[in-house]
């Protein structure tokens, strides 16, 4: 009867495996969320999620179910003030910009009203010339009226030149600023390879252009491990590593992109015997033993990887044929081959 009552006991405080199973869903979830809706920022929410899910471990008790859950409420909120705070300074810039170009605007208008008025009081007085008899006097104010008008037409041009100039530098400045702040959002961070957002543009551009090219998704295997392992910096330098190796496989008009975490995804031009082609180069060339760095020493680390390779059948969108290649990839990881193409 005790050992019972212990076992129920137990099973009332301790969560079970499939309710824990699906809270472990859903912060990946908010991690992967939070990496694709705001790429700058979203890999510090991923990786913490992916930290707390990892402390997820059996027996879990009400107790530290309720820990937990206001340790995500604490990092949600301190992750939407850092997004509400980026999305602010770009609006800070924005304005900044409009402000630089309208007030710009309104300095041509001041001074060209200025000159205006200068030049009209000059054609002014050529015209009350006209009334003088005495020809000497009408010589001189002449002379000294289109001396006048020579000065203010050349000051307003010396002016004008400046303020170009300056408008100029200004312009170049902000276009520098928003040119790399563009980069920055079409970049993964941490790889240097495409963002998922700017590997979506272009893929959805090789559909319109409708010349033939094949997709080829990589996910590398049992990553977590490594994380779990060794830490999430030599995570990140594996990651960095891999992204070298892999873009180094690709030519100049192929785009390589990470799609999130431990997912990379390339376009190549070609039918899908080239994307074959270019799969089995991954295998040969990026696959293989890596050393890492773990704080003061460096660490072997042997990659694999499951690859999907599909070709583009010439109607489908770039989400389906995402979707299709993901699907190669989840047939390559449960079969363990890790070689699907389609």
């Amino acid at each position: 009867m005790i050992s019972l009552r212990k076992h129920i006991e137990n099973y009332r405080d301790n969560l079970d495996e499939p309710a824990l199973a699906a809270f472990r869903n859903v912060l990946l979830a908010i991690g992967k969320c939070g990496e694709r809706a705001v790429p700058g920022l979203g890999l510090g929410i991923d990786r913490k999620m992916d930290e707390l899910q990892g402390g997820l471990v059996p027996p879990v008790t009400s107790g530290l179910l309720t820990c937990m859950s206001q340790q995500v409420e604490s990092e949600l909120s301190g992750w939407a003030g850092r997004v509400l705070e980026h999305h602010n300074d770009i609006e800070r810039e924005l304005t900044e910009i409009i402000g630089v170009v309208a007030r710009a605007a309104e300095s041509v208008s001041e001074r060209d009203q200025k000159f205006a008025l200068e030049m009209g009081d000059h054609v002014g007085r050529l015209g009350s010339i006209a009334e003088v008899n005495d020809l000497a006097l009408v010589r001189r104010s002449v002379v000294e009226s289109t001396r006048a008008l020579k000065a203010c037409v050349e000051k307003m041009a010396e002016e004008s030149k400046t303020a170009l100039l300056e408008l100029t530098v200004q312009v170049k400045d902000y276009r520098g600023r928003l040119e790399e702040a563009e980069r920055i959002s079409a970049t993964d961070l941490l790889t240097e390879v495409a963002s998922r957002r700017e590997f979506e543009r272009h893929l959805a551009a090789r559909v319109i252009q409708g010349n033939p090219f094949c997709l080829i998704m990589v996910d590398l295997n049992d990553f977590k491990a490594v994380n779990d392992r060794f830490g999430h910096l030599a995570g990140d330098d594996l990651l960095k590593q891999f992204a070298v190796e892999l873009r180094a496989q690709f030519a100049t008009p192929d785009m390589v992109g990470r799609w999130g975490g431990d997912e990379f995804v390339a376009i190549a031009a070609g039918l899908l015997k080239d994307g074959e082609e270019k799969a089995e180069r991954i295998r040969k060339w990026a696959l293989g033993e890596y050393k890492v760095n773990e704080g003061a020493r460096l660490v072997k680390i042997r990659v694999g990887a499951s690859i999907g390779v599909v070709q583009w059948d010439g109607a489908e969108t770039g989400l389906e044929l995402l979707s299709r290649a993901d699907q190669r990839v989840y047939l390559g990881k449960n079969s363990g081959a890790g070689k699907k193409t389609g």
